[in-house]
């Protein structure tokens, strides 16, 4: 499914937050950076979020 890259960015953000506050991993990783797990996570299609659009009238 593609994403924005506003979408992508709040969905990165999130599982970041999340993974910083002590959320398990999905991916097995050697990185440190919160940051960047979440992207290698979004990369691999493993991030446990669901972005629904808003529905314009």
């Amino acid at each position: 499914m593609g994403y924005t890259r506003f979408e992508k960015a709040r969905i990165i953000g999130a599982r970041s937050l999340q993974i910083s506050d002590g959320a398990y991993l999905t991916v097995d990783t050697e990185k440190d950076s919160s940051l960047e797990i979440a992207k290698e996570e979004f990369e691999r299609e493993k991030i446990p979020l669901i972005a629904k659009p808003k529905k314009r009238n």
